[in-house]
């Protein structure tokens, strides 16, 4: 009885897992709840390795061949999930370009205390940036601005910042193509730049897509008295990322199409507030297109560091036509991402 039990949870387990492999195909606006599952999907295939583990240990053969089916089918998005940084660079010319992107999260810290302008951009020393993707940076009309700032530690003169928008795309010889929100009033969406560089000209679409907006609700759950109030508030939230799943596909279109039509090459950064095994990140990464994480870097590649850990939804995605020679990620020491950095060549 106990092994029936067991088998039928292991075996409940793969078929979430499962489900959440689905994200990637599925249209959130068709069927949302799998792009939800999408978030726990590392763990979720973890649990059913160590299941596969124990079935193998304890020999039962029968329970094995739906999970091992299951983790089959997470083959081909695994180096998104924990990557080895084993993506060949070959052959690549001296010159070299880096570029950056990172949610700054209103220059404020974990207590919404503003920070101070000498410790506003101090992450960005010495990394020289010939590209500067900033999300939730301060709007035109602030009275505070940091553009000394972000001058003296990027070296950076200009930038393409719609007004009272919160994302702004800094280089030295920048070219307005478009940008495209959610609406009029919304400070979610990107923009496209291009940008000359040592390697050409390069078009920078630079995304902050649709929030969540369901941190702070993840921070509070268990902090009510009663059943029914968890309930609730975990259904909201639930709700709420399914329909901001439905915005960010949308927008993942329009990405798609500026990458597609693109005469130079193309690197689309910036925070997709979404994951790798996500619908979003799948129709934005198209064949053009390639993850700095996934190729150069190790592990999971965390960059978000709130109420709901371990997610990666920060990225560099870079053109076929160039090579990716380095790829870190930092602290700025008071934001809840932690910022990319990519070296570049051809």
């Amino acid at each position: 009885m106990v092994r029936k039990l067991l088998s039928l949870a292991g075996n409940l387990l793969a078929a979430v897992a499962g489900a959440g492999l689905l994200a990637r195909f599925l249209p959130p606006d068709v069927w949302w709840p799998p792009s939800i599952i999408a978030l726990l999907l590392p763990g979720l295939l973890v649990l059913t390795i160590i299941f596969v583990l124990w079935c193998f240990y304890s020999k039962w053969h029968k329970a094995l061949i739906f999970p091992c089916l299951v983790l089959a089918a997470a083959l081909p998005i695994s180096t998104r999930l924990f990557s080895f940084g084993l993506g060949t660079s070959g052959a690549h010319s001296d010159a070299t370009i880096t570029v950056i992107t990172a949610n700054i999260r209103g220059l404020r810290d974990g207590t919404r205390k503003s920070v101070t302008k000498e410790f506003s951009f101090r992450f960005l020393q010495n990394r020289n940036p010939d590209a500067l993707l900033l999300q939730e940076t301060l709007q035109d009309r602030d009275k505070v601005q940091y553009l000394g700032e972000i001058e003296a530690t990027s070296g950076l003169e200009k930038k393409h910042q719609p007004e009272r928008k919160m994302i702004a795309t800094y280089a030295n010889s920048p070219t307005f193509i478009a940008d495209e929100f959610s609406s009029r009033h919304s400070f979610n969406g990107f923009l496209v730049t291009d940008v000359e560089t040592k390697l050409g000209t390069i078009r920078i679409i630079n995304a902050h897509l649709q929030s969540n907006r369901i941190s702070k609700m993840a921070g509070e759950l268990g902090t009510d008295s009663d059943v029914k109030g968890e309930i609730d508030r975990a259904e909201s939230m639930l709700r709420s990322y399914g329909a901001s799943a439905a915005i960010r596909a949308s927008q993942a279109e329009k990405i798609r199409r500026y990458v597609r039509e693109s005469p130079h090459p193309v690197i689309v950064g910036g925070d997709f507030n979404d994951v790798p095994s996500s619908y979003t990140y799948q129709r934005i990464l198209t064949p053009r297109l390639r993850d700095a994480w996934v190729e150069k870097g190790f592990g999971m590649g965390t960059t978000f560091t709130g109420p709901l850990p371990g997610l990666r939804i920060d990225f560099l995605l870079v053109d076929t036509s160039l090579t990716i020679r380095k790829v870190e990620r930092f602290d700025t020491g008071y934001s809840d991402h932690r910022p990319l950095w990519a070296e570049l060549s051809q």
